[in-house]
């Protein structure tokens, strides 16, 4: 490949070994397997590019698609799902000279970045300011913007701040067929495309700069540990304190067996205690050479370690923490407490531990491996119905394999995801056989087979199966912006997927209210009936609709712009093309499976009926307290802040941050470009 016209541009590039070695993968932990049992590596690339700049990246990709060659959007390599995995004959784009803040803008909370920044820098120069965006992912240090966007990232924050895709307001990237502005830079008249381009994984384009949300740095943070009995009982606390709008910033419940292996409550009245893993981290610790005997007995019977850990007890630790303006933090942590007393108070040394390791899980895996096992995580997530069904299919899954525990985080007001650690002997066989039966069995129970890690090449089969019909909508956009199919090809879905069995898809009937779920609170409804008629209908068994619209739900969706509510307002939804075929999309709680193609359904599909967020009325609020510095996009909820300020202003300032019933009759219908 003839590289001087790239440099005769000004732009760095080099086809040199020795640099194009490090650019044959990301982290996805099984290249490292392959390496150490066959010593095998994925290819190596034909060149890498690195622009300093949009109009560089512009110049680089017109360069190769002129040529038929094949580009990789390449970030800080990261990713544990082989995304960015090498190719032979490709040209990788290195987007890290990309790594500057644009401008920030305090009045409307928001910066704009260049896609190669990496999480770590972009925190530590907002927080000069008084600010951060509040992703917070465990692999900020060495990851960047882009790849957040690229694989729809949720930071530990999520709960509070929302995962990546809610913090982004627009985004540019270059395709083969030219330059792609969305979001709040969508040009008039054309369709948003922001839904697909996040999740893309460089299958549309390089990402070059996106217009982020930021929040003010927290005046105070409160963190504490609580020791339940069992999960089911921290699952419900956990509902709860979602459920009563109160916006914890950390919800982080470890499963039985990851609460012992990590000593992280005190033992159980019983006397046991996490003594067998103690005394073999121990002994590894002490003589480096038993490492791998000691590993290799376990873990070649991962089903006797798993029943001997599920001996130990069932207490559970739940982490629980609240963040922001000090006289809110203090109001919702006395509303909090109640929902937690079926906990025993461990005090705050088990949060701010967390809080003081929480980015170090990164750095954990290597051992692993070079002691001859290997380790890998796999994020679920489902609504809190499903959730307990998804955690014992897909630990019983793992468990045939490997030992297994788990974690629960990202918890969000209609459910929550799963994070399972598992490891197993050092063979290829084994975690092929694990992701495989792991995967399958998420699908099974209604849950998403990623939450926040991406799909790459390990889940490219399972993230298609799951989205369906709907990749009708991927195959359209990704033929007019890479006709040609040069950009980061197979990903995130593979280049033919296999075309799943039609399923007959019966029209609802009734209405306009299908169906109420109180534990999820979630409501299906007719995307085309009046609201005043659904809010009638939900009024009468004890709802009302989280966002309130001021036109039918369908055409307020499908105007909806980025940033006019604080959340997501569609969860589910079944649709009809019009040749007949039908496609049902459940991917709540959040979903990393590829590009949200909910969006795209919706705008070239007959809805018949959506999945919208509800909430109990007569819940109690959050209402602003009377400090004058305190401003309304601080308080939550959102929807009822606007109301909440002008009581405020009005009155000068209220006495103390209290609780006050919600009055649903005076929450305004919200039109879709209305900024909250």
């Amino acid at each position: 490949m003839d590289l001087n016209a790239l440099r005769t541009a000004g732009i760095r590039v080099t086809d040199a070994p020795i640099h194009l070695d490090a650019y044959r993968r990301d982290l996805w932990p099984r290249d490292t397997l392959a390496m150490l049992v066959d010593n095998e590596k994925p290819s190596a690339p034909m060149a890498v590019a690195s622009p300093t700049s949009p109009e560089q990246v512009a110049t680089t990709v017109a360069f190769a698609a002129k040529r038929g060659i094949e580009i990789v959007p390449y970030g800080a390599g990261s990713g544990v799902c082989g995304a960015a995995r090498g190719r032979a004959s490709s040209l990788v784009v290195d987007l890290k000279r990309l790594n500057r803040i644009q401008s920030i803008d305090t009045r409307s909370r928001t910066v704009r970045v260049q896609a190669g920044i990496l999480g770590q820098h972009l925190e530590d120069q907002l927080e000069q300011l008084g600010w951060m965006t509040a992703h917070s992912p465990s692999s900020i240090s060495c990851s960047t913007v882009g790849g957040y966007i690229a694989a729809r990232s949720a930071g530990q924050f999520s709960s509070r701040y929302g995962v990546f895709d809610e913090m982004t307001l627009a985004a540019s990237a270059e395709t083969p067929t030219g330059r792609l502005d969305c979001g709040l830079w969508t040009p008039h008249g054309e369709e948003d495309l922001l839904p697909i381009l996040t999740g893309s994984e460089g299958g549309l384009g390089v990402v070059t700069e996106l217009l982020l949300n930021i929040q003010p740095m927290p005046q105070t943070r409160w963190l504490r540990g609580f020791a339940f009995a069992s999960l089911e009982t921290a699952w419900e606390a956990m509902r709860k304190l979602m459920q009563a709008n109160l916006w914890p910033s950390v919800l982080r419940l470890y499963d039985p067996i990851d609460t012992k292996i990590s000593g992280k409550t005190k033992p159980t009245k019983s006397g046991k205690s996490n003594r067998v893993f103690s005394w073999m981290k121990a002994t590894a610790r002490k003589n480096p050479a038993l490492q791998r005997q000691l590993l290799s007995i376990p873990l070649a019977m991962p089903g006797l370690l798993n029943k001997i850990s599920q001996g130990l007890g069932d207490e559970v630790l739940l982490i629980v923490g609240f963040e922001g303006p000090s006289a809110v933090v203090h109001a919702t942590v006395q509303a909090a407490t109640p929902l937690l007393q079926s906990g025993r108070d461990l005090g705050a040394k088990p949060g701010e531990a967390w809080f003081a390791n929480r980015h170090a899980v990164s750095y954990k895996l290597a051992p692993v491996f070079i002691a001859g096992a290997f380790a890998d995580t796999m994020e679920v997530a489902a609504t809190w119905e499903r959730l307990p069904a998804l955690y014992e299919a897909v630990r019983g899954a793992l468990s045939k394999h490997t030992a297994v525990m788990a974690h629960f985080s990202h918890a969000y007001t209609e459910g929550c995801s799963i994070y399972f650690s598992f490891a197993g002997k050092q063979s290829l066989t084994t975690y092929d056989d694990a992701w495989r039966d792991a995967l399958e069995a998420a699908h099974q129970a209604g849950g998403t087979v990623t939450h926040h890690h991406g799909v790459g090449p390990l889940k490219a089969a399972a993230a298609a199966k799951e989205a369906g019909a709907a990749l009708r909508v991927w195959t359209e956009i990704k033929g007019k912006l890479d006709p040609d199919g040069l950009m980061n090809p197979g990903r995130p879905f593979p280049k033919n997927p296999e075309k799943c069995a039609t399923t007959v898809l019966a029209p609802p009937s009734g209405g306009p209210v299908f169906e109420v779920s109180p534990t999820n609170l979630i409501a299906r409804i007719d995307p085309q009936a009046k609201p005043e008629t659904i809010q009638s209908v939900l009024s009468s068994q004890g709802f009302t609709l989280r966002f309130p619209p001021d036109r039918p739900i369908g055409e307020w969706l499908d105007k909806l712009e980025r940033g006019a509510i604080p959340g997501v307002p569609l969860f589910a939804l079944q649709a009809r093309f019009s040749d007949g075929e039908a496609v049902r999309m459940c991917p709540a709680p959040r979903s990393a499976a590829g590009p949200d193609l909910r969006w795209g359904v919706l705008r070239r599909a007959n809805i018949e009926w959506i999945e919208v967020p509800i909430r109990a009325t007569g819940d109690e609020i959050i209402v602003s307290a009377g400090h004058t510095d305190l401003d309304a996009r601080d308080v939550r909820p959102l929807w009822t802040s606007e109301r909440a300020w002008a009581f405020s202003a009005e009155q000068g300032a209220l006495a103390e941050a209290c609780f006050v019933p919600s009055d649903t009759e005076k929450v305004p219908a919200i039109p879709p470009t209305a900024k909250i």
